[in-house]
């Protein structure tokens, strides 16, 4: 499924995701699901999915320190890039939480909860993604997935 040996650094990198994020569902669910609805309901599921997922992988990883420090799938906060097959260039997107207001302008921001972001959730480098929308399909290539410079001197921190 994915490269199974990881560093030390990017194995507590994604442990520490996992648990921030559980926190951010709950934020998310008392500010904005508050009541039962089908759109709460897809919210949990959506939610419950994606971290159980990450879990999974990191139940079946080697941790070494000759391991990747490379994020090895998109995950929410990651910067992704990709090659549009039909316009034929390069983007970026950052995987972006709903109702997020911490956003870089210099890079398009994606809802974890759009259909862009669903997409390109939780794949790999050299995966291709179809994305339903309404005027149509688009169709991605992974380039290249990194972590936001916050992020990777939290890596880097860990270290020294």
């Amino acid at each position: 499924m994915y490269n199974n040996l990881l560093s030390r650094e990017m194995y507590d990198y994604l442990l520490w995701h996992v648990s921030e994020m559980e926190k951010e569902r709950d934020i998310l669910l008392n500010e904005h699901y508050v009541e039962e609805t089908k759109e709460s309901i897809n919210f949990q599921e959506f939610f419950n999915n994606y971290l159980e997922q990450i879990n999974n992988y990191l139940s079946t990883v080697c941790v070494d320190k000759n391991g990747s420090n490379v994020c090895p799938f998109v995950i929410i906060d990651s910067i992704v890039e990709v090659y549009d097959s039909e316009e034929e260039e390069k983007c970026r997107y950052r995987i972006v939480l709903p109702f997020s207001k911490q956003y870089d302008t210099s890079i398009d921001c994606a809802s974890c909860l759009s259909p862009l972001g669903k997409s390109l959730l939780l794949k790999n480098v050299n995966d291709n993604v179809s994305v339903q929308i309404p005027t149509g399909v688009l169709h991605y290539t992974i380039l290249d997935i990194t972590l936001p410079d916050m992020k990777l001197s939290m890596l880097s921190d860990s270290t020294a």
